[in-house]
């Protein structure tokens, strides 16, 4: 109960300091709020990973992960005059992600068919004696370089989605559910959140035939 207790006195404190936010610049805000969520986040995983100590340090690893977050868009939204030239920019932004995420995981799709074969075979002639194991290994380190390159990808996707949906959030706060801006944003960030989960699991796919070929 006692470190339960610490870390909702963190989580207090963390909204306890964000309504001075409203005092603050529009990107020192944007900051502050990022900084606070992050926060509370990182606490609450901090806790169920490590108990009381794990929050402490996950409140201070997630208060800069938000901070960063935040800094991000403060940094887009000064490019722009107005926040829908920002918003516009966004949309277009997220609609890139989606087309390289999309393009990405049709050839994944395909290269995942054909290393399915290939694994197969290579591991029943191995089994049989007919392949060294040499064959095996070379086959493997060409998977090991579709794999980095799609965590890469996923990397990407990930932060991008998580700008993205920060973005979303603040947005709502002043603009009502129908706004075109929401309505737009709102869709691509669904998109890329689709996207996104269809890569992590051509990732888990090409892994799983990396195993298959481990000897």
């Amino acid at each position: 109960m006692k470190k339960i207790a610490k870390v909702l006195v963190v989580v207090l404190l963390v909204f306890a300091l964000l309504p001075g936010c409203a005092t603050m610049s529009d990107q020192n805000r944007t900051k502050a709020e990022g900084t606070g969520v992050g926060a509370v986040v990182g606490g609450l995983l901090g806790f169920a990973i490590g108990g009381g100590r794990g929050a402490a340090i996950g409140a201070a690893a997630g208060a800069g992960l938000g901070f960063l977050v935040g800094n991000e868009i403060a940094k887009r939204k000064q490019a722009y005059a107005s926040t829908e030239d920002f918003l516009d920019a966004e949309i277009a932004n997220t609609q890139e992600f989606n087309k390289t995420a999309i393009a990405y995981n049709a050839k994944l799709s395909k290269d995942v068919t054909a290393l399915e074969k290939q694994s197969k075979t290579l591991r029943a002639q191995y089994d049989k004696g007919t392949v060294d194991k040499k064959v095996l290994v070379a086959k493997s380190d060409e998977l090991q370089k579709k794999i980095d390159a799609s965590k890469k990808l996923e990397d990407t996707l990930a932060k991008e989605l998580e700008v993205q949906t920060a973005i979303l959030a603040d947005e709502k706060k002043t603009r009502p559910a129908d706004d075109q801006y929401i309505v737009r944003l709102q869709k691509e960030v669904n998109t890329l959140q689709k996207n996104l989960d269809k890569l992590r699991d051509g990732s888990t796919q090409l892994a799983q035939i990396d195993q298959r070929l481990s000897v």
